[in-house]
């Protein structure tokens, strides 16, 4: 079965259409895979509306990067859950009194006392708040797929890929220009033999037609001539 890969940029300006709804529900089936493309959630609630969004979030693979809109950033960052910090909490106080007594014998007593208490508790923390995820850099996106946890990648530009991938890579693909290299002067060369055994061939089999046919000469030509 052949597989259709539809790529829908900028799907709000397509607007709502009765078949891609049928493609979301029926497609899979078929090997049709779409991919949809929307600048904020606004435009998917807008393209389809009355719950429809929804359902096509329910069915679909998620990734969102250079979020810029509150609506987006709240829904992404529900999407990912909380997480359990400790908060720690406490306190030190110092303290010192003098005491003096004035009289036939005046005396004094100075005292300083000190306290501090620390504790700790477990509460629980949003692993992005809206405005950190705002804030995220627009290369940094947030992968939602079914039945894995949010996936945090980096995104590259197709002429980026080759150059952060590595030495090893580099190395590997050397070696492969290098085999294909030799495997191409290898054919060029058995070309090359083949085509010079063909004519030395052809010329060995033009002389050997020559050798068996002996020459005529003029007498025998002149003489059957008058006959």
């Amino acid at each position: 079965m052949s597989h259709v890969h539809c790529i829908l940029d900028e799907m709000a300006a397509v607007g709502h259409m009765q078949s891609i709804d049928d493609a979301i529900g029926l497609g899979r089936a078929y090997g049709i895979r779409l991919q949809f493309y929307f600048q904020s959630m606004g435009q998917l609630k807008t393209t389809f509306p009355n719950g429809q969004d929804q359902t096509l979030l329910s069915n679909t693979s998620q990734i969102f990067f250079g979020v810029n809109d509150n609506a987006t950033a709240d829904y992404v960052s529900q999407r990912l859950g909380e997480h359990t910090i400790v908060v720690d909490s406490g306190g030190t106080s110092w303290g010192t009194s003098t005491q003096n007594t004035q009289g036939i014998h005046p005396t004094s007593s100075r005292g300083r006392s000190g306290n501090s208490n620390s504790n700790w508790q477990q509460q629980a923390r949003k692993l992005l708040k809206p405005e950190e995820v705002i804030a995220l850099p627009p290369r940094t996106a947030i992968t939602f797929t079914p039945g894995m946890a949010p996936i945090s990648t980096t995104l590259l530009r197709y002429y980026e890929e080759f150059a952060s991938s590595g030495k090893e890579s580099r190395v590997a693909r050397i070696w492969a220009a290098a085999r294909a290299l030799v495997f191409a002067s290898v054919l060029c060369g058995a070309g090359i033999w083949l085509a010079f055994a063909f004519t030395q061939g052809m010329i060995r089999d033009v002389n050997s037609r020559s050798a068996a046919t002996p020459p005529q000469r003029a007498g025998q030509m002149s003489s059957e001539h008058k006959e």
